[in-house]
């Protein structure tokens, strides 16, 4: 999907609207340095950020910044639900974690046993292809939709649609484990195996399997767009030429007036998205990555295990990617889609965890996290 980002520096310090005033662990002044990275967005005349940081099993700060709804003016808060994007790809790998654990699957099973299309190519697709990015199939968005129309979320379009789409293509891009290349659909499909392998609709086996035992009892897969989910923020983008020409190729019909676009999502895909979270759900997850309360020592290894293909690319994981910041390890992953921004960043040497939600598409979360941990290390919180 077409992104546009917009880089604000924020100087000055601030008490926000959205002001969670029960965090003591970290002093008002590290606060307010956290909080002036927020001031662009501090009122309810703009969409803004939910941000949360966690250190081993405490909650350090959480607060939220601008508007959930502009309609109504209702703030944003940290129990605000948002879409997380590309965020949900760890989600969709931990069912699959699950599962291997369980020995009904293992990453070198072959695919096709779950999804018999995958046959017809002459390359084996094996799971750990379709997980780690490197099956060579052709992601949906660089295709033709049948019904002529684009894939901006505005559309209707399901997971099914998306799927069709790549698989009708007879040959993939390279055989698989050759490249790394960035594929929404290898992560729908894995939602499938899921199905196939558990007898379960996905969103019930996250849900079951998953979310509940983690207390995640605000966390959903998003298949169904007429569903009520209390607390959803509405997303936003810009009312800059630049987002209006691109509305304007996809096909929409819009006005000049206004300094923002609201953007339901009315495309009830998932797997390498769809799911819609809060900040302290996201926190539970990520202080479980630390206690390994749930899954224990071998789930969290999974979670984090490297494969060499033969491509250069080994720093990905199941949804996740490995790093470093200024020296310091990380595993994280991104999300951006219209109207959505969003990071979860953990350095797990230090048991820190930072989380950053935007209902704004220009938001850049991973630049806000990046702010903050930049505050953190200062501040001595990052050793």
């Amino acid at each position: 999907m077409k992104n546009i980002f917009i880089l604000i520096f924020c100087l000055f310090p601030l008490v926000s609207c959205g002001q969670d005033t029960s965090n003591t662990e970290i002093s008002n002044a590290v606060k307010q340095r956290i909080d002036s990275l927020f001031i662009e967005f501090d009122n309810l005349n703009s969409p803004g950020y939910a941000i949360g940081v966690s250190k081993n099993e405490t909650t350090l700060y959480k607060n939220g910044y601008g508007s959930a709804n502009l309609d109504y003016n209702i703030p944003i808060e940290p129990y605000s639900a948002f879409s997380i994007a590309s965020v949900s790809k760890q989600f969709t790998a931990a069912c699959i974690a699950l599962l291997i654990l369980e020995n009904k699957i293992s990453l070198e099973s072959d695919a096709s046993k779950f999804i018999p299309e995958l046959k017809k190519y002459s390359d084996t697709i094996r799971i750990k292809h379709l997980v780690y990015n490197t099956s060579g199939i052709t992601d949906y968005p660089r295709l033709k939709r049948k019904n002529g129309k684009s894939w901006i979320t505005f559309n209707y379009f399901d997971i099914d649609e998306c799927i069709s789409t790549s698989l009708a293509i007879d040959h993939l891009q390279f055989k698989p484990g050759d490249k790394w290349d960035y594929c929404n659909v290898n992560f729908m499909l894995l939602t499938k195996i899921v199905e196939k392998v558990s007898g379960q609709t996905f969103s019930e086996f996250a849900k079951t399997r998953l979310f509940e035992p983690l207390e995640m009892d605000n966390t959903r897969i998003n298949d169904d767009i007429t569903q009520i989910i209390k607390h959803r923020v509405t997303p936003y983008n810009l009312r800059t030429k630049e987002y209006l020409d691109v509305y304007r190729e996809n096909g929409i019909n819009i006005k000049d007036e206004g300094k923002y676009i609201q953007h339901p999502r009315i495309s009830p895909h998932y797997g390498g998205s769809g799911i819609i979270t809060t900040i302290d759900d996201l926190i539970k997850w990520s202080v479980n990555m630390r206690t390994k309360s749930f899954g224990g020592e071998k789930f969290y290894d999974i979670m984090h295990k490297n494969i060499k293909f033969n491509h250069d690319r080994d720093n990905q994981a199941f949804g996740l990617y490995i790093g470093d910041f200024n020296g310091r390890e990380i595993v994280a992953w991104d999300g951006g889609d219209w109207g959505i921004s969003s990071q979860l960043l953990r350095f797990p040497d230090q048991g820190v965890a930072i989380v950053v939600l935007s209902n704004l598409g220009s938001g850049e979360a991973f630049r806000k996290v990046n702010s903050i941990a930049d505050i953190l290390i200062d501040e001595g919180i990052i050793k």
